[in-house]
């Protein structure tokens, strides 16, 4: 078992709520061994919640909370929160997207949700005229919550090949598109992002948004290819490669991080000049 310094609160829901049980265990005077004969769980189960590899389910919070006192609960629901307002085929993303060590996304059409402003995500939920204002409103909170993985202590690279006509399509209009674009410059200085740029023409990013996570367990990858319907989400060995060389010659076609970064500084340029 890693020693408690090493347990990392920020790294995640799963990490956090372990990490609470670690400190409330510790503050008993308890082994995970005396815990879990306190609770009927074996130690290695209480080692696996600790740090963050197994979730905890309804009777060990009922459980935990005969020994520590109330409040174990009320964390996992606060820190379960974001998940309940996302749509349920997108949650075994999130859980993967949560832990992740490094991020590669491609979009042909859209800025990926992880860089999305608020009024960027409004517009693009508003159009598809199958929400209310509430349940926009709500994607919409769900949307920005993913993002604080990026200010957790150690957050995951981040490599996004953005398609150029993204920067170029009206997403709710001028203004919703210049603070679009400025946020893309925000992150862009950020050492653990980069932001690429692919030309317009033809190329395999066409064929639709692609993001690659890979995480601790083994560095296992995962993919989530957009489709039509609900997206896929696979760690099917023959789909990660035939994916991952797909993201190798997107990237091939695409301008270097600074150029990329430059060419995005004229665009804001372009959007806010329509303001005037």
């Amino acid at each position: 078992m890693p020693a408690a310094r090493d347990l990392d609160p920020t790294a995640g829901r799963n990490q956090a709520f372990g990490a609470e049980v670690r400190r409330l265990r510790l503050e008993a005077g308890l082994t995970q061994e005396e815990l879990g004969r306190r609770i009927g769980y074996s130690s290695s189960q209480i080692g696996s919640v600790e740090i963050g590899k197994r979730p905890p389910t309804t009777q060990f919070l009922a459980r935990s909370e005969e020994v520590f006192g109330p409040g174990l609960g009320k964390l996992w629901a606060s820190l379960s929160q974001h998940k309940e307002k996302a749509p349920i085929w997108f949650v075994p993303w999130l859980e993967v997207e949560e832990q992740a060590l490094s991020i590669t996304t491609c979009q042909p059409l859209v800025v990926p949700g992880l860089l999305q402003t608020a009024a960027y995500a409004h517009a693009l939920l508003a159009c598809e005229r199958r929400y209310s204002r509430d349940q926009i409103e709500t994607l919409v909170a769900a949307r920005l919550s993913r993002q604080e993985i990026f200010t957790r202590t150690n957050p995951p690279r981040y490599l996004v090949l953005l398609d150029e006509g993204v920067l170029s399509r009206p997403i709710g209009g001028p203004e919703v598109m210049g603070e679009q674009l400025k946020r893309l410059l925000e992150v862009a200085q950020l050492p653990h992002v980069t932001i690429q740029i692919t030309p317009l023409g033809a190329s395999p990013a066409l064929s639709g948004g692609i993001v690659i996570a890979q995480v601790p367990n083994g560095h296992r990858h995962t993919v989530y290819l957009e489709t039509a319907a609900e997206p896929v989400v696979t760690s099917n060995p023959e789909v990660v490669a035939a994916v991952t060389m797909k993201m190798d010659i997107i990237r091939a076609e695409s301008l270097p991080n600074s150029a990329s970064v430059e060419f995005i500084g004229k665009m804001v340029e372009k959007w806010t000049s329509r303001l005037n």
